[in-house]
């Protein structure tokens, strides 16, 4: 039997000049907005909102475990990822809801840290590129939506 694995993600604060807006759940389109677990970042860590899931804390959100994802949204991704998914009729797969993310990290079910350099910006079909790494963190700013998924990371990247 495998040992479960937990990767602690270093989460990097930066101030904005100006808030994006108030934005939430409801603001993202299909699978986006049925996160595991979700927070909503404030100016400062007591100011962070568990807006989704069982999880308590950001830190609990942003533990990698094998399978998971985390995905951060701002309010221009979130409007974005909506325009698309409403010009293609809702008729979207995850992947392609995903490329819209400002940061896309996981660990695959064996245990492995990917970045997803997935992209496609209503282009085309989305091809995601998971990219290996030996450390991971995320780059946070006020009214960011961090969302935690899971079964999202694929084998074998």
């Amino acid at each position: 039997m495998a040992t479960k694995q937990v990767y602690e993600v270093e989460v990097d604060r930066q101030k904005a000049a100006q808030a994006a807006g108030n934005y939430d759940l409801s603001d993202l389109p299909g699978g986006l907005g049925q996160p595991t677990a979700g927070a909503r970042i404030g100016k400062q860590p007591k100011q962070d909102s568990i807006i989704e899931g069982k999880l308590k804390t950001l830190d609990a959100i942003t533990k990698l475990t094998p399978g998971t994802a985390l995905a951060i949204f701002g309010r221009p991704e979130s409007r974005w990822a909506m325009a698309y998914w409403r010009r293609m009729g809702g008729e979207v797969t995850m992947e392609e809801l995903l490329s819209y993310a400002r940061q896309l990290i996981g660990m695959t079910p064996e245990g492995d840290l990917v970045v997803c350099l997935c992209g496609h910006a209503g282009q085309g079909d989305c091809i995601p590129l998971w990219a290996p790494r030996e450390e991971l963190g995320l780059t946070v700013q006020p009214n960011d939506l961090v969302l935690r998924f899971e079964g999202v990371v694929p084998s074998n990247v």
